[in-house]
């Protein structure tokens, strides 16, 4: 069976990356796109939850896809949305720190 990189067979492909209630990463996807939105879902927040959004080139060296290098800091319960254009083979989600809180922290990337 041959993989298909996420966003080869359709002009717009979105995948879950998955939850995180710690500090940590999610699994790797691999992306054939350059246009990547991330969508964010917070729920049982305290103070606060800091993410980052990364990419890698070879799947195995991640580093952060905001142009300044700077983390996101999320400080309240919903859905939010960032676009970035990134063009890298795979993406991953980190949630880097919680500030009070049992937050869960959801990911789903969309790319074309």
């Amino acid at each position: 069976m041959t993989h298909v990189p996420f966003g080869y067979n359709s002009a717009f492909d979105v995948a879950d990356l998955g939850s995180l209630t710690e500090a940590g990463v999610t699994s790797a996807q691999v992306t054939t796109g350059s246009t990547l939105t991330f969508q964010i879902t917070l729920a049982d927040v305290g103070t606060d939850v800091v993410v980052r959004f990364e990419g890698s080139l070879d799947g195995e060296n991640y580093f952060n896809l905001n142009a300044t290098n700077t983390d996101t800091t999320l400080t309240a319960n919903g859905t939010t949305g960032y676009y970035l254009t990134a063009p890298v083979s795979y993406v991953r989600f980190r949630l880097v720190s919680i500030t009070g809180g049992t937050p869960t922290v959801s990911c789903k990337v969309g790319t074309m």
